[in-house]
């Protein structure tokens, strides 16, 4: 089990700034518009994607733990109950199924709170667009990703070709690098008395792990 991961205090606040007056997440959408030749089911397909790629972007396994009697700011801890059909659905619009129905349907879904006894982000994949289009709406709380965690989060679930990219995870035991995030960086750092050199901030604030393109 991989250690705890204290937040930070600028994390933290935007939990104990969130009310359900005022989420403290932030989202996207993005429109696709698939090959012609595609005859595959666009959900089925991007969920084995991420989950095929899960071990490059490690934040998305970790969820909230608080300390005893709130002495202290949470932590990221692994979710060992981690199911990927609680973070990624598949979801359907009202006639008549255009642009203004998708963004009238995301602002409701985007005034919801995210569930903290689970790691906070949700997908939502919307495959009845006209014209063949495909909705991605994604929802991921500002105390776990930043701008630049954002772009790593680009760079591990999108490819640039129509044919993705395998991202095999690396085999048990082998080496994968002295650290995996920015954190585990600083903490090795601050253990040994250094100042940490990237603050958190140079690939997100969680576990991002950019890949090549």
């Amino acid at each position: 089990m991989a250690a705890a991961i204290k937040l930070t205090s600028m994390d933290s606040m935007f939990l104990y700034m969130e009310t359900p007056e005022m989420p403290m997440h932030v989202g996207s959408i993005a429109l696709f518009k698939p090959a012609k030749d595609y005859r595959g089911d666009f959900f089925e397909d991007f969920k084995a994607q991420v989950a095929g790629r899960l071990h490059l972007a490690p934040a998305l396994r970790r969820k909230l733990a608080r300390p005893v009697l709130d002495l202290d700011n949470p932590s990221w801890i692994e979710d060992e109950a981690f199911d990927l059909n609680r973070h990624m659905f598949r979801a359907a619009l009202p006639e008549p199924r255009d642009e203004a129905s998708l963004n009238r349907l995301v602002g409701w879904m985007h005034a919801k709170l995210l569930n903290r006894a689970r790691p906070l982000w949700e997908m939502y994949v919307f495959d009845d667009l006209p014209d063949g289009q495909v909705g991605l709406y994604s929802k991921l709380h500002h105390a776990m990703i930043d701008g630049g965690a954002g772009v790593a989060l680009s760079k591990i679930i999108y490819d640039f070709s129509a044919t993705p990219k395998d991202r095999p995870a690396p085999a048990s035991g082998a080496a994968s690098g002295a650290v995996r995030s920015c954190h585990d960086a600083d903490r090795n750092r601050a253990q040994a008395g250094d100042q940490p050199a990237t603050g958190g901030q140079d690939c997100g604030r969680c576990g991002w792990r950019p890949v090549e393109a």
